[in-house]
């Protein structure tokens, strides 16, 4: 049986302890009529997921962030999600997390994706739950969408009504400056995003 991440109810019962086998390194979602029906999770990403649960990242800055950002979204300009090859992603999520690597920027898939595994603050930002997953391949994706003209741009122009102190105090290592006439910060410094 090759590694997958989700098997049929006829797959499990065929095939239990090598699905087992593959679920102590990574969750496996067991569908049943063709719809998610439960996860095989490990014991030690069970207890990760109870820890990870209990931290509380309502007061973030990045949230208070996503709550001033959300408003602004604008429609993605023409073929940005084909960019980005992700089937079945909520576009909102997708829009959060461009902004995010504009922000942070990681400069590196893998960093990206051991960044949005294990920052929840990143993770409640673009709105995942516990049970997304980002591959390294999906993350490269956004990383170079997040580098075209037309994606960098949109992302400035969603940013402009945020307050400069408010970008400052998410830790972000952009330079700001206020907005003309919207009391709003502006990114400037997208040099970084060539790493």
């Amino acid at each position: 049986m090759s590694e997958r991440r989700s098997v049929s109810m006829l797959e499990l019962d065929r095939n239990l302890s090598q699905v087992l086998r593959q679920a102590r390194r990574a969750p496996i979602v067991v569908q049943r009529y063709g719809q998610p029906w439960v996860w095989l999770v490990s014991r030690d990403a069970w207890a990760d997921a109870a820890h990870w649960a209990s931290m509380d990242t309502a007061s973030h800055p990045l949230m208070q962030l996503r709550s001033l950002l959300d408003p602004s979204l604008s429609e993605w300009p023409e073929g940005v999600v084909a960019l980005l090859q992700f089937n079945g992603a909520p576009v909102r999520e997708l829009q959060r997390a461009a902004v995010l690597v504009t922000l942070y920027a990681p400069g590196h898939a893998l960093r990206l994706y051991d960044d949005l595994r294990h920052q929840q603050a990143y993770r409640h930002f673009i709105g995942m739950d516990h049970a997304s997953i980002w591959s390294p391949e999906h993350c490269a994706g956004l990383l170079l969408a997040s580098r075209v003209q037309v994606v960098t741009h949109w992302i400035s122009h969603s940013l402009r009504r945020i307050p400069a102190a408010l970008l400052a105090a998410t830790g972000t290592p952009f330079t700001v400056e206020e907005g003309p006439g919207t009391g709003g910060a502006r990114v400037i410094d997208h040099s970084i995003l060539s790493c």
